[in-house]
């Protein structure tokens, strides 16, 4: 069902046609209306969702109401990293045209992961090497923000309120723990 897609995506690299066909029967196909919520940010992690085809645009809720943080389209994933963590979704997945997606159910993946499976392994080990390279470039924009909040010189109270909540992020993404 998605065999010619699944290689195009890195979580998928370095995987054989066998392996790829392994995964490719692990996925269940489901479509989605544009304007469709198929993730809810706030719920526990179902899968991850390999958009086959169409455009998803992740949206987050904020004090100041709803923010799009990324538009994806297929082929690509999104829901990794309720897949790794299994804690509850960062952010909601709204489909903005048809979306043809094929989910890989979290209690599969968790299983095949507990017996060793080396396509799940390897898909484990992507996932991590894309979030510390996504881990990478959130410091480096982090950085370039407190130095734009430098050269700006906004009021004492604002760059205090500023560079606490950089200090605190810099601290969480580095170490798990802040404010």
């Amino acid at each position: 069902m998605f065999q010619d897609t699944l290689p195009e995506i890195p979580i998928f690299r370095g995987l054989t046609r066998l392996q790829i066909s392994e995964l490719n029967d692990w996925l269940t196909r489901k479509e989605f209306g544009a304007g469709t919520t198929f993730i809810k940010e706030g719920e526990p992690p179902n899968g991850l969702y390999v958009i086959a085809r169409g455009t998803v645009e992740a949206v987050k809720e904020t004090a100041a109401g709803p923010v799009s943080v990324a538009h994806l389209t297929g082929p690509t994933v999104v829901g990794e990293m309720g897949l790794l963590t299994g804690e509850s979704r960062s952010a909601s997945a709204v489909a903005r045209t048809a979306v043809v997606v094929g989910l890989l159910p979290i209690d599969t993946f968790e299983r095949l992961l507990e017996a060793n499976n080396l396509v799940a392994l390897r898909i484990a080990l992507n996932l991590g090497c894309i979030v510390s390279h996504r881990m990478r470039e959130a410091l480096r924009r982090l950085a370039e923000l407190e130095a734009c909040v430098h050269r700006e010189k906004p009021s004492p109270d604002t760059h205090r309120r500023v560079t606490r909540v950089i200090g605190s992020v810099y601290s969480h993404a580095l170490t798990g723990k802040g404010d």
